[in-house]
């Protein structure tokens, strides 16, 4: 015998709503919703400048026990209008709250998946590039509010002092890359303008994505003379978030692509304000 009671809905072409059938199992389902949805959205960082990017999402809503189904189009719909014009991060705060009315729910998920571009000039030369950094905005709506957790990954680089303090000349360097969770005070989800600055700041040298023959000479010495261990990376960076007003919260995870090993290095550390 079937568990649902047909209390389906008419559109006006007559067709059955059947997500809006009655449950009888009484399982409230904790995230029902789309994943992996590709679209085009318009940022505004803290001056107003606006950058298109291309976002992966996934939006969910808390589903009710005595409801069916969800309305999955409705979340596709949410997202678009969403993108189709220019947003501050703290407009995806109402990303949650839109998806959670429109299916007449009080919860709802969001993951926004990009990529934001920030200028990296040479440090000689000054010849132009941008660094693309990874953003991830990790998004919960419930009856106690709304609020995101910011996961950002930066590129950096490291030198190893032990290498360099028992060799004649030179060192082993490598790649090193940052994951910062961050949590606002405000819940607003935040970008890396603000961010790669200590992130360049705390390692051997930037990354950067063009370097001409000065420039090349300029990070090699640069980050000879500035060795870090990835322990190093992460405690500088601490310090450094630590006089940010905004955060509440901040994890930093650093993974040296370790270029003399067959394994990373890495360092973790955590913080609440």
């Amino acid at each position: 015998m079937s568990v649902m009671k047909d209390i389906s809905r008419q559109d006006p072409a007559g067709l059955p709503d059947v997500a809006m059938d009655e449950d009888a199992r009484g399982i409230a389902l904790q995230a029902v919703g789309i994943r992996g949805l590709r679209f085009p959205a318009r940022l505004l960082n803290n001056t107003g400048n606006e950058q298109s990017v291309v976002m992966t999402a996934d939006l969910s809503i808390g589903l009710h026990a005595d409801r069916r189904g969800a309305h999955m189009s409705r979340l596709v719909e949410d997202l678009y209008d969403w993108g189709a014009m220019p947003r501050r991060p703290a407009d995806a705060l109402g990303l949650l709250q839109t998806a959670a009315d429109r299916q007449e729910c009080d919860e709802a998920q969001a993951i926004l998946r990009f990529d934001w571009f920030l200028a990296q000039p040479a440090p000689v030369t000054g010849a132009f590039a941008v660094l693309d950094i990874e953003v991830e905005w990790h998004g919960q709506l419930s009856i106690d509010g709304a609020a995101y957790t910011t996961v950002l990954t930066l590129p950096a680089m490291t030198l190893c002092p032990c290498s360099k303090a028992i060799s004649d000349f030179g060192a082993h360097n490598q790649r090193a890359y940052l994951r910062l969770e961050l949590e606002s005070r405000s819940g607003e989800p935040l970008l890396p303008d603000d961010y790669l600055p200590l992130v360049n700041a705390a390692s051997s040298m930037p990354v950067f994505p063009v370097l001409k023959r000065p420039d090349e000479r300029a990070v090699t010495e640069g980050s000879y003379e500035n060795p870090r261990f990835v322990e190093d990376v992460v405690r500088e960076l601490a310090l450094a978030l630590r006089e940010r007003p905004e955060l509440a919260y901040f994890k930093i995870d650093c993974e040296s692509v370790e270029s003399i090993h067959n394994h990373n290095a890495f360092a973790t550390y955590e913080e609440s304000r």
